[in-house]
């Protein structure tokens, strides 16, 4: 039976109490407190785990600090950890811009500061990452590689938001060794992209972010219709029989996901129930995935493919 990977990420993001207006008004996602971001983080991962499958949890420093413990409890028990980074939601306000909108040294120092903060925390090494707003440009995979990350999910396939450099326009939908010259095309270097899932048949001008593109998994969008998008993601996975197939859906710590009658949770209870429901239909079988799980899988298996023609 084909099997279809499943990964449930959230991007944790500092409390309010942490960011500067500035940082605010630039990106209004985040909890109140480091009490609310809690709540959230745990009852999305419980209800995700309870369902049978894996989180990852992509934490900007601060909130690795504010909840090393807790990050570190979850890893135990499955949960796969990565670094996120929106600039300027860094601590000190020195940057004013996405990801995206900086230099190739200029995005190393800002990498080398959210990572050491990360690594203090947690007493590790991130060695996945995720950009806020999904903000890249081409020199952003080349300067993680040389960070020693190993991979990311740094993709969202067909969003247009030039304002927050964020623009993956005809970007690979499917998990790939990244192009260090060129972002949106799959490549040969040793840094493993695992795209988002977008909803090729459900085009929008006005997507979560307020960007143009397409439908996609982010869990508490009201106006997105979960269980379309998910038979359109099987649908098209089954279709074309990829080897590396995947649903990808992303939140935020900033909801109460310990709240049945939640707007976001009943979004994350339809987009279980729909997978589910949607895999079957197909014949196909869900399975839960992480970053580093499927990252290590592309690495594997391409390098045994590598060697296996070397005999010819």
């Amino acid at each position: 039976m084909q099997e279809l990977s499943v990964m449930f990420t959230m991007d944790c993001e500092p409390a309010k109490i942490d960011v500067t207006a500035y940082g605010s008004m630039m990106s209004a996602s985040g909890p109140d407190d480091y009490q609310e971001s809690e709540r959230s983080i745990r009852a999305y991962v419980a209800t995700v785990k309870q369902a049978g499958f894996s989180t990852t949890l992509f934490a900007h420093p601060e909130v690795a600090a504010a909840h090393s413990q807790l990050l570190l409890e979850l890893q135990d028990e499955g949960a796969c950890l990565g670094l996120h980074v929106h600039p300027y939601k860094l601590k000190g306000g020195r940057y004013q811009h996405d990801l995206g909108a900086y230099s190739s040294p200029a995005q190393r120092q800002i990498l080398r500061e959210a990572s050491d903060v990360w690594e203090e925390a947690l007493g590790q090494k991130a060695t996945y990452f995720r950009a806020g707003y999904f903000s890249a440009n081409d020199f952003t995979f080349g300067v993680l590689k040389e960070l020693g990350f190993k991979g990311g999910s740094l993709s969202i396939p067909g969003r247009i938001l030039p304002e927050h450099c964020s623009v993956w326009a005809g970007a690979d939908p499917y998990p790939h060794r990244a192009h260090l010259g060129f972002r949106q095309l799959r490549g040969d270097s040793d840094f493993i992209e695992i795209p988002v899932s977008m909803d090729f048949e459900r085009p929008t001008n006005r997507g979560a972010a307020n960007e143009q593109g397409y439908e996609w998994l982010y869990i508490p969008a009201e106006r997105y219709e979960h269980p379309e998008i998910v038979r359109h993601i099987v649908q098209r996975v089954h279709a074309e029989a990829h080897p590396h197939g995947v649903i990808v859906t992303d939140t935020h710590n900033d909801q109460d996901y310990s709240q049945g009658d939640h707007p976001a949770r009943v979004n994350l209870d339809l987009t279980l129930r729909s997978i589910e429901r949607c895999c079957a239909e197909v014949g196909v079988r869900p399975v839960g995935a992480t970053v580093a799980r499927l990252c290590d899988r592309l690495r594997l298996e391409q390098k045994h493919e590598g060697t296996m023609g070397l005999g010819g």
